[in-house]
C-alpha cells in the first residue's frame, strides 16, 4: 500500500506542477490563491477561520487578505456572530478574476483530455470523485 501512496503522490505532484506551468505570468500570488481556494472551497469565513484552515497566525495573513480587498477580490462585512470581526467573501469581480485565471489551466487539460478515449476520460472522471474524497479526509492534528 505504501508503494502505491508513494505513486500516486508524486503523479499527482507532477499534475500540480504541469498545471502551475499554465497559470498566467502575472496576477494572484501563491498565498493568495491559496486563500481563495481555502474561501472557495469553504464558503465566507474570518480570517482567524481562515488562518486555521491554511495553518498560520491571523497576523501572517493581514498583508495577503489586505491586498486581495484591496484590489477588489475579496470583500469584508461585519460578522453577524461577532462585531469584532469580518466575514471575507469573494467579489464579482474576484470571481471573474479566479475564471480568467483558471482558464489557461482548464484549456490546458480540456486538449490532454480531448487525446484521450470515451473510456479513458470515464476513468478519470472516477478518480477525480476518489481523489477529491481523499483530499477531503481531516488529517493528523
Amino acid at each position: 500500500m505504501t508503494e502505491e501512496a508513494s505513486e500516486l503522490r508524486r503523479v499527482v505532484q507532477r499534475l500540480a506542477r504541469r498545471l502551475r506551468e499554465q497559470r498566467p505570468s502575472a496576477g494572484l500570488t501563491d498565498v493568495q490563491r491559496a486563500l481563495l481556494a481555502q474561501i472557495l472551497d469553504h464558503g465566507p469565513q474570518t480570517t482567524g477561520s481562515l488562518a486555521r484552515r491554511v495553518r498560520t497566525s491571523p497576523q501572517a495573513l493581514t498583508r495577503p487578505l489586505a491586498a486581495l480587498v484591496e484590489t477588489g477580490i475579496l470583500e469584508r462585512t461585519p460578522d453577524p456572530q461577532d462585531g469584532r470581526q469580518y466575514v471575507l467573501t469573494i467579489s464579482a469581480s474576484g470571481w471573474t478574476l479566479l475564471r480568467e485565471d483558471a482558464a489557461p489551466r482548464d484549456a490546458w487539460l480540456a486538449a490532454g483530455l480531448a487525446d484521450l478515449t470515451d473510456a479513458e476520460r470515464d476513468l478519470l472522471g472516477i478518480a477525480a470523485r476518489l481523489l477529491d474524497g481523499l483530499a477531503r479526509r481531516p488529517g493528523p492534528e
